[in-house]
């Protein structure tokens, strides 16, 4: 669904990507963990041309995200309707929630379905309304985002991402900008869509949960990826002196493992 190939992104004299290549496969669930400032979420808005990238290229879904090839064997950015078709098929999910605060939950959740994809009124209710009930805030939706807990707000978010009926879904630390107690509440609605099949890639500092859904673990530092594998691969038994110190760090004494000791 997702091929990274070589993606290099500068901001200014700042390299944050550097020559990054990651393919994710359809109704894989792929979550990348790093220290902050590793690049993990310039690499998520990328894939969804937020940014645009350097070097490299981005394909989703078969198709280019940054360049063409034209005859001669140059290149030039894809076009901005190309940009639009692609965002509608990408869910993404940001730290901050993003709601508009002069609309309810319900009309948060209809209102792509109605500007952009052009369904009914009665239709993008319908939907709204399933939604809702998905992510467990049916008694919420004629509720104002001011009137709505972080973890709550965040739901919506998902429900709105997820009334475009995307083919993949980004979540871009979904969780940090919470309270500890409403972590959870967030993440068991991302658990029950990768159980249902969702093409994900996640960014998270949410060990547990990267090792409890992720089908695949992508450790990130300075702009590269240093180590990818099964959770229990990296969890367990990381190869690479980076990814264990950085282990060490955020989860000692994670599950009562001791992580080696860092030569």
């Amino acid at each position: 669904m997702i091929k990274a190939q070589d993606v290099n992104k500068t901001f200014g004299q700042l390299q944050v990507l550097k020559g990054v290549s990651l393919d994710i496969q359809l109704g894989e669930v792929v979550v990348i963990i790093g220290p902050s400032g590793s690049g993990k979420s310039t690499l998520l808005r990328c894939i969804n041309h937020l940014e645009s990238i350097d070097i490299g290229n981005i394909f989703f879904d078969g198709q280019s995200v940054a360049f063409q090839e034209i005859p001669g064997g140059n290149r030039i950015p894809v076009k901005r309707k190309d940009i639009y078709n692609l965002r509608r098929q990408i869910g993404m999910v940001f730290q901050r929630f993003n709601l508009f605060p002069h609309m309810t939950a319900l009309s948060n959740v209809m209102e792509g379905p109605l500007t952009v994809l052009g369904v009914t009124k009665g239709e993008a209710r319908r939907l709204a309304e399933s939604l809702l009930a998905k992510v467990g805030l049916a008694n919420k939706a004629n509720s104002y985002p001011s009137q709505l807990s972080g973890g709550q707000q965040q739901r919506v978010a998902i429900a709105r991402a997820l009334a475009m009926n995307p083919k993949v879904m980004l979540f871009d630390e979904p969780t940090s900008a919470l309270d500890p107690e409403l972590v959870g509440e967030v993440l068991n609605v991302i658990k029950d869509l990768a159980s249902e099949g969702m093409t994900m890639l996640v960014v998270t500092h949410e060990m547990g949960f990267a090792r409890e859904v992720a089908d695949r673990v992508v450790f990130m530092d300075e702009g590269m990826i240093i180590e990818t594998g099964t959770p229990e691969q990296i969890f367990s038994s990381p190869k690479h002196p980076r990814t264990r110190e950085f282990l060490s760090n955020v989860i000692r004494n994670y599950d009562n493992h001791s992580f080696p000791q860092v030569v």
